[in-house]
């Protein structure tokens, strides 16, 4: 990108896509166990609890992860995308948390932040402690990507924006 970041993004084509078009989403599988009972001092598995800092992580355990990564998490008791992360790793989930994974193809970190960043957007003032972002509202919701000229996601727009970020 030579231009700068705002005269792109400006001159950009930019097309409507529900999240529930470009992703399956479920809640995450999880144990029933007590906190205690998962959480290792010495654990690498992360286990993505509904916290909106740190990536979701509440800790880490030596149990199995049960979720595959390249995926996004977000909690569903919550009021918007706030609580939308990025998972590069396989991971354990925990209760109220909806794992969103790709329905194409072309998906990775950069892409990911891409559209992470236009779902807060999206969900931004528009949920509260009555209308919860729950997994009916995230597939509902719409947001805003660039396009190709034919219309389709423009992902290479999306990688180098990031990378330039």
């Amino acid at each position: 990108m030579n231009a700068p970041l705002s005269k792109r993004l400006n001159e950009a084509k930019w097309g409507e896509f529900k999240i529930g078009d470009l992703f399956e989403i479920n809640p995450t599988k999880w144990y029933k166990l007590t906190n205690e009972e998962i959480i290792s001092e010495n654990g690498i598995v992360p286990l993505v609890s509904n916290s909106s800092t740190d990536n979701g992580v509440m800790g880490f355990s030596n149990l199995e992860a049960n979720n595959k990564g390249n995926s996004l998490t977000c909690s569903d008791t919550t009021l918007g995308a706030d609580t939308m992360f990025y998972q590069e790793n396989d991971f354990i989930g925990y209760q109220h948390i909806q794992n969103l994974v790709p329905k194409f193809e072309r998906f990775n970190k950069l892409i990911a932040f891409f559209i992470i960043s236009s779902c807060r957007l999206s969900t931004q003032n528009k949920f509260d402690y009555g209308n919860k972002f729950n997994r009916e509202n995230m597939r509902a919701t719409a947001i805003l990507l660039p396009q190709t000229s034919s219309g389709k996601i423009d992902f290479d727009f999306m990688e180098a924006f990031i990378r330039e970020l």
